[in-house]
């Protein structure tokens, strides 16, 4: 859209992102010399703080202060350096949910303190973006925050996520024209419960010897990886579920198309990308039963709801695959949601409007030493009162 991008962040994006800055906070002080350093970290241990913390902490400030935001935008709100920017009173600030990080009796392990400087970060937001009424409900639970909330939608690029021809990467996988694709487009991670899909694999294939699994393995838990194949061996499903890697972005819309269905039954979920994904590209999903989902898509309207236990998630995928007028009504409605609530570019410039608004109408600030001060003696105050 024309604005200068830096993104803060703790590792460089492999490829690069076109017309983005990518900046990553240093550990130490290479302006210092080695023995100051040393002095200084025996001083920050003796007062109860990490060097390597403090030193992150000052780079991260001297890189705001470097890039002049008109805009901080923290992406993920219980997030190292998304702390730091609500410590810092960054303005005019903005906070992003995604679902992990707000639902704390769902996802993850958060510690007391890790809750307590997201929900400080989400009170100094001055806009938050919700991707969801479900997050954004959860948002008013933690704090009354849905008033300064907005419901916005990961877009999908529509000219670039659509279904495709996609017969060259059937023959690149090997697979006959006569096979039925299954797509498992989620993150191999134990939240998304894609051991699940493939013991339904057991099931299936007796009835539909010629299905297939594809496996995506984006962000692979390396265990989770290994359980799931030995399960694989162990059900003989060798000949039915493949390993397909990592697979770059820009060829998923590929994989969705060479599917006649997706599934993905996590057992925690925000609204997730791959269900808008897999919309956008005509591909019907099966999803768990996760009342969140029904903000944008109905049973045997727009995606088929199952239980997450094998013989359910077995009986869906055989309903779908058996039934062509279901699959293709599925389709059809999926396709006309996604392009009329998730479109990227509308969506995106939604936000871009309220950047404008929030540049025109709260002074911007990199960061001031009284919010700092401030901020941590809250923290130091709150860790003593949770020692307690």
């Amino acid at each position: 859209m024309g604005h200068r991008v830096f993104l803060i962040t703790e590792t460089r994006s492999s490829n690069g992102i076109p017309g983005v800055t990518e900046l990553v906070p240093r550990a130490d002080q290479p302006e210092l010399t080695a023995w100051l350093q040393r002095i200084l970290s025996f001083f920050l241990r003796k007062a109860g703080i990490d060097p390597e913390h403090a030193w992150r902490f000052l780079s991260f400030l001297s890189l705001l202060r470097k890039c002049e935001p008109d805009i901080v935008h923290v992406h993920f709100a219980y997030s190292y350096y998304g702390w730091l920017a609500g410590l810092a009173g960054c303005r005019p600030l903005v906070v992003t949910v995604m679902g992990g990080d707000i639902l704390f009796e769902e996802q993850g392990n958060p510690t007391p303190t890790g809750k307590w400087l997201t929900l400080e970060l989400l009170r100094r937001a001055d806009y938050i973006t919700s991707k969801s009424d479900y997050l954004t409900s959860v948002l008013d639970r933690l704090g009354k925050l849905a008033a300064k909330a907005e419901r916005i939608v990961w877009g999908i690029p529509l000219s670039k996520f659509r279904r495709t021809d996609a017969a060259a990467l059937r023959s690149s996988l090997g697979l006959r024209s006569s096979q039925r694709v299954v797509l498992s487009p989620k993150i191999l991670q134990p939240l998304y419960q894609v051991h699940l899909v493939v013991e339904a694999m057991s099931f299936v294939v007796r009835d539909m010897p010629e299905a297939v699994l594809l496996v995506t393995e984006y962000r692979p838990d390396p265990d989770y990886r290994a359980y799931i194949a030995r399960r694989v061996v162990e059900l003989s499903l060798d000949r039915h579920v493949l390993f397909c890697g990592s697979i770059n972005h820009q060829d998923m819309p590929q994989y969705y198309s060479i599917a006649d269905i997706a599934v993905a039954v996590p057992s925690s979920d925000g609204l997730p990308q791959t269900l808008f994904e897999g919309m956008a590209c005509e591909t019907p999903s099966i999803l768990s039963k996760l009342s969140r989902y029904e903000e944008i898509v109905h049973h045997e309207y727009s995606a088929y709801f199952v239980e997450t236990n094998p013989s359910d998630i077995a009986a869906g995928m055989l309903r779908l695959l058996r039934d062509a007028s279901l699959r293709a009504t599925i389709a059809r409605n999926a396709l006309r949601i996604v392009t009329e609530e998730a479109n990227l570019d509308e969506q995106s410039g939604r936000v871009e409007r309220r950047y404008r608004e929030l540049a025109k109408t709260v002074p911007a600030r990199a960061f001031t030493l009284s919010g700092l001060w401030s901020a941590w003696r809250s923290l130091r105050q709150f860790q003593a009162s949770h020692k307690q």
